[in-house]
């Protein structure tokens, strides 16, 4: 009903070259989402560069500060940029696209590069729907744990915010903490990890960007 109010107006009101945009920019259905998708990753690649591959060295060192990064608001909202290490090295590059209606983490799709791997989401109210390298992995709900696809048990999460910081667990398992710390002028140090495990597994890696990853892109749009 809010949607139909909403085109009511815009043609009342004589907008009509922005109701075609509105049109044109709603949310897609399941059938467009895999082209909408690869529309995203199109453009990210224009904008990552060589990304360096995330070992345990760059993800001590993985920063919040990103370089081209844009963001737009409006009928369509949209941002791109590169996270990079402290040392200025690209390591994630992202491209984020909110479709009519809804917040930051409704009605959207994500699409998450590294030199390695990617990771696409699903932005809905119910929750958002994470895909490392093509493979459905499960939904990250709002009470910020990440439900298994088939058992639907917790595979990971990102628990309450204690000095500025939120431990991540994966399995259970403590693996470290994403900072909320943000950078100032020319500082380096600020790390976006900190108190981090040396026994990292490939899957609790993969686990521990696709949700901290994701949690990095949202917050840069809510500051």
């Amino acid at each position: 009903m809010i949607y139909l109010a909403a085109l009511t107006a815009l043609v009342a009101a004589g907008g009509v070259g922005l109701l075609s945009v509105v049109l044109k920019n709603r949310w897609p259905g399941k059938n467009k989402i895999s082209k909408a998708l690869d529309a995203l990753k199109k453009e990210t690649l224009q904008i990552a560069g060589e990304l360096v591959p995330i070992e345990k060295e760059e993800l001590e060192e993985f920063s919040s500060r990103q370089t081209n990064k844009s963001f737009k608001k409006g009928v369509v909202t949209s941002a791109k940029g590169v996270f990079t290490t402290i040392f200025h090295e690209p390591v994630m590059a992202y491209n984020y696209k909110k479709y009519l209606g809804g917040g930051i983490r409704d009605n959207a799709l994500l699409y998450i590069m590294t030199a390695k791997n990617e990771f696409t989401y699903w932005l809905q109210k119910s929750g958002t729907e994470i895909f490392i390298d093509g493979h459905r992995v499960g939904t990250f709900k709002n009470d910020n744990v990440l439900y298994g696809a088939q058992k639907k048990k917790p595979l990971a999460k990102i628990g309450p915010m204690m000095n500025d910081m939120n431990p991540v667990f994966i399995y259970e398992k403590e693996m470290g903490s994403i900072t909320n710390k943000t950078i100032e002028g020319k500082e380096l140090s600020t790390r976006a990890f900190q108190f981090l495990k040396d026994d990292f597994s490939r899957e609790e890696k993969l686990l521990f960007l696709a949700i901290c990853g994701f949690e990095l892109v949202i917050r840069g749009m809510d500051k």
